[in-house]
């Protein structure tokens, strides 16, 4: 019997890139998608997630309140979270690596390096 898929939980506003990504863990994973900070806050305590790969730039809520969010509850703090942003203003990549997340992707995203990346993440 094969090991279950891990579940993740991939948090973006924009539904092409939230396809995109879909297609690229599909084969690999169960993939949730959540198109807003509060619906992926929402789903994490139904769904818990193995990992959340978010992103940083999303309206009303973005990646980092997210995940100081997550960090400030019990339940959700040792879920990884790799953010995956086009954001590379050095300030704010280093404002998230503070709270020490489990991975930083740039868009565009490679398939190869999101895969890689997920996977030590989950290690």
């Amino acid at each position: 019997m094969r090991d279950p898929k891990k579940k993740i939980l991939v948090v973006d506003d924009t539904p092409l890139m939230l396809r995109n990504i879909k297609n690229m863990l599909d084969q690999k994973y169960d993939v949730i998608l959540a198109t807003s900070g509060r619906q992926a806050l929402n789903i994490i305590p139904q769904e818990s997630p193995d990992l959340v790969l978010l992103d940083y730039e999303m309206p009303e809520m973005d990646g980092k309140a997210v995940f100081e969010t997550m960090l400030a509850d019990p339940d959700m703090k040792d879920i990884p979270v790799v953010f995956l942003t086009s954001v590379s203003k050095r300030s704010s990549i280093l404002s998230i690596l503070k709270s020490k997340p489990a991975g930083y992707i740039l868009k565009p995203a490679e398939q190869s390096n999101v895969l890689d990346t997920i996977q030590q993440a989950l290690k």
